[in-house]
C-alpha cells in the first residue's frame, strides 16, 4: 500500500528474557509505540518500557470482535498498567493454533477439533446431501475460497463414508486424522523450523513459551493411541448412522 514504508521484523518474543535484543538502542530512537500483542503480561511489559523511556503508546487489541484501544501519552494520561483489565476469558486464536504452551490451550484446541469433526462437518454434510447447490452458494458467500475448498474436502469425506456405510472406513478416517495432526503436521513444521533453528537475531526460535513439538508415530499397542482412534471412529460412525 505504501512503497516508502520500511519494516524491520523480529521473530522474537518481547519480554525480560529478550532484553539483549530489545535494549536501550532499540527503545530510545523510537518516536512512538503501537501495541498489538496477544496477552496481558506482554502488554504490561511494553507499557512499563514506554513509561521508562517516555514513549507514547497506542495500546490496541481485538478480544475476538470486541475491538479496544487506549492512547497513553507521557505525563498527560494514565498508563496501561494503572487500570486493570479483566481476566482473559478466551484464548487468543494465534496462540492456540501456533504456539500452545499451557494445558488450557491444549484443551481448547481439542474442543475446537471436536466441534468441527463431530458437530459442524456432519451437519454440513447433511445440508450438502439435502441441497448441494444451495449449500455451496452459501458457503462461497460466507467463507474465503480457500476455506470453502477445505470445508468441501472435509464434507466429501463424510459423504463418502455415509455412502459406503462401512465401519472400517471410519477407522481409516480416524487413523488418518491421528497421523495428520500428531505426526505429519509436526514433521512439516519441524522441516521449516528445526529444533536448533535460530531467528534473525541468533536467538533460539524454540524458547520461552514456544515449545518444540515432537511427532508421534501411531502405535496400535499404545493404549492411548488405540483409544483415540477407536473413540474417533465410533463417534464418526454414530454421527453417520453406521453400525459400530
Amino acid at each position: 500500500m505504501n512503497p516508502n514504508l520500511n519494516v524491520t521484523s523480529y521473530m522474537t518474543r518481547v519480554g525480560a528474557d529478550t532484553e539483549d535484543v530489545f535494549n536501550d538502542q532499540f527503545w530510545e530512537p523510537l518516536d512512538f509505540v503501537v501495541n498489538a500483542v496477544d496477552n496481558i503480561n506482554a502488554r504490561l511489559y511494553v507499557d512499563r518500557k514506554c513509561v521508562w523511556y517516555e514513549k507514547p503508546l497506542l495500546e490496541s487489541g481485538t478480544l475476538g470482535t470486541k475491538a479496544n484501544s487506549q492512547m497513553v501519552v507521557p505525563h498527560k494520561t494514565q498508563c496501561y498498567g494503572d487500570s486493570q483489565d479483566p481476566p482473559e476469558e478466551s484464548i487468543p486464536m494465534c496462540t492456540m493454533r501456533n504456539f500452545p504452551n499451557q494445558i488450557e490451550h491444549c484443551i481448547e484446541w481439542g474442543r475446537d477439533k471436536f466441534n468441527t469433526l463431530f458437530v459442524d462437518r456432519p451437519s454440513d454434510a447433511k445440508s450438502f446431501i439435502e441441497n448441494s447447490q444451495q449449500f455451496i452458494a452459501q458457503l462461497k458467500q460466507n467463507t474465503t475460497s480457500a476455506g470453502a475448498k477445505t470445508n468441501l474436502e472435509e464434507i466429501r469425506d463424510f459423504v463418502d463414508l455415509k455412502k459406503t456405510a462401512d465401519y472400517a472406513g471410519c477407522v481409516k478416517f480416524a487413523l488418518e486424522f491421528f497421523n495428520y495432526h500428531f505426526d505429519h503436521n509436526i514433521k512439516d513444521l519441524l522441516s521449516v523450523f528445526p529444533e536448533d533453528h535460530l531467528d534473525s537475531n541468533g536467538a533460539k526460535f524454540w524458547s520461552g513459551p514456544k515449545r518444540c513439538p515432537k511427532p508421534i508415530t501411531f502405535d496400535p499397542k499404545d493404549p492411548l493411541h488405540a483409544a483415540f482412534v477407536q473413540s474417533t471412529a465410533n463417534l464418526v460412525a454414530f454421527n453417520l448412522g453406521i453400525e459400530q
